[in-house]
């Protein structure tokens, strides 16, 4: 507790600037979000509104207290979108908290190893199908103040980002050899000849766990 209360996150851009740490979690942002060609800078059309964006400052820390490391992520200003202007579909599955628990009991009763995953930057793998325009965020050189960014990928913040990147995931699972189940979307199971592989979806929070620990370094 002592080691979390000696820290805090800033409150605004500004205030992250003043600070070499989080300078360093924006730039390496914007690297990820340069490298997966998140957006291309436009002129806004005509009849077009942009909509805005915020930085977010989060301090992860480890079980022990220490800090494992200073988070800046680039949202959307999600409340600024229109239904039917900006998005269409936003529902996105999510595993129900009776299978997560479900799923562990199974494993630690057979011995099975569990394991969590995070995906980085998920919702940059999926590709924007609606035309979406935002702001220039804050440190973004555009050597232009009458530039916009037209989003080609999904950022957090928006609507229908987490219902893209369940598709996504769901596409390369299934390439796989992997199927969900009929009780619960967000449960994956993969059976071959005496091997079972389980994999539970919370967003980009996954866990997964069975019988075949090749099969799930491979899935890794």
């Amino acid at each position: 507790m002592q080691n979390i209360s000696n820290v805090r996150e800033p409150d605004s851009y500004e205030e992250a600037t003043m600070n070499h740490v989080w300078q360093a979690a924006m730039t390496q942002e914007f690297e990820a979000l340069h490298t997966n060609h998140t957006w291309d800078l436009v002129h806004l059309p005509a009849g077009k509104k942009e909509i805005g964006c915020r930085w977010i400052y989060k301090i992860e820390h480890k079980a022990d207290g220490s800090i494992e490391r200073f988070k800046a992520r680039l949202v959307v200003k999600r409340y600024t979108q229109q239904a039917g202007v900006d998005y269409t579909e936003t529902f996105s599955p999510v595993v129900i908290m009776t299978t997560v628990r479900t799923l562990i009991s199974v494993a630690v009763k057979r011995g099975w190893k569990l394991y969590q995953l995070d995906v980085n930057n998920a919702f940059l793998h999926g590709y924007l199908n609606e035309e979406v325009y935002m702001d220039a965020p804050q440190g973004l050189d555009t050597n232009s103040s009458h530039l916009v960014c037209k989003l080609r990928k999904y950022l957090y913040g928006l609507k229908q980002a987490s219902r893209q990147w369940y598709d996504k995931l769901t596409q390369a699972l299934e390439s796989r050899g992997f199927a969900h189940s009929v009780e619960d979307y967000s449960l994956f199971y993969k059976k071959s000849d005496g091997s079972s592989i389980f994999l539970a979806v919370y967003v980009d929070d996954i866990v997964v766990t069975g019988t075949d620990l090749n099969e799930i370094n491979n899935l890794k």
